[in-house]
This record gives structure tokens, sequence and C-alpha cells, in this order.
């Protein structure tokens, strides 16, 4: 049995990991018009732009990587005036699209988290398990994108093989 699920791996995306308490990370992300998430494991986007906040204190500012000299400039991650730190971690991870009307049944398989839309909104934005390793996972209109730890990638993309083959 396999399922009517496409999985690609996506090209590479910036991505800033931002530390500190939400009035930090607001002033310090304010050159990007993005508004906080008003929920923790949701994200806010605007004009390609995604801020995701996946922990008490930690968003991730995920862009297209044609922008990310720019955003290094409005960041200024440097700026001890704000109490936030800004890291670029974009060669860190590996980012996957999960297209289909499967798409659901194969997250579950690979992942413990709980998708209902009720629980993983339209917006939803979590670090999860995917198949035993720590991912970051974003629902979009027709699936989901995932991202790992780059090493683990060739691993990721086989399991994603088996599944859909109905061989996991």
């Amino acid at each position: 049995m396999g399922y009517q699920v496409t999985v690609k791996k996506i090209g590479r995306l910036s991505v800033f990991d931002i530390k500190g308490e939400a009035s930090s990370v607001a002033a310090r992300v304010l050159p990007t018009s993005l508004p906080l998430p008003v929920t923790v494991n949701t994200a806010s986007t605007k004009e390609g732009q995604k801020l995701c906040w996946v922990s008490e204190k930690q968003w991730l500012l995920i862009a297209p990587s044609s922008q990310e000299s720019h955003l290094l400039d409005d960041l200024v991650p440097n700026d001890p005036a704000l109490d936030c730190r800004v890291v670029l971690v974009s060669d860190s991870y590996a980012f996957f699209a999960i297209i289909g009307k499967q798409a659901d049944d194969v997250l579950s398989i690979a992942s413990p988290l709980d998708i209902r839309i009720k629980k993983f909104g339209e917006n939803g934005a979590a670090y999860s398990d995917l198949f035993g390793i720590r991912a970051l996972v974003l629902r979009r209109p027709d699936g989901y994108v995932v991202a790992v730890e780059i090493s683990y990638a060739v691993m990721i993309s086989a399991c994603f093989d088996k599944v859909i083959r109905g061989r996991a």
C-alpha cells in the first residue's frame, strides 16, 4: 500500500534562531514588519517570511535565502541595546515539503505530534520528532514543511520513501 503524497527536498532557506523575552524579540524583528505570533507553537507570515514561536523564549525566522544579507542588516544581531540573541543557522537545516491528500497520514507515521487541526492549526509551528530525530514541523495549506539537522537529511529522505511506498 502506497500513499498519495509527494515528499521533496526544498532548497536552502535563511533561518535565524532568536532567543530572548518577547518584548526584545518584537523590537529586534520590527524592521521585518512581522508580528510576533500570539501563541507558542504558531507562526506569523508576511511576504515569504515566517516567524515561528517554538518555545517560551525561542523564535525562528525563516525566509527565502535571497533575503539573508538584508535580514542580517535589519536584525542587527550585535546591538547590545536589545537583550535578545540572533544567530544565523541557515546551514544547519534541511527542509522537506510533504504535499498531498494523505500528508496527514504520512506525517502521523513519522511523528508523534498531534496534527489534528484543532491542536495544530493553520499556522502551526512546533518542534517534534521525525523518525526519532528532532524536527521542526510547519503546517502549510496543502500539507507540511519539516526541517531537520542537515546531517540527517539523507536518512529522513530514505525513511519517507519507505513510508510512501508502504514498506515502513
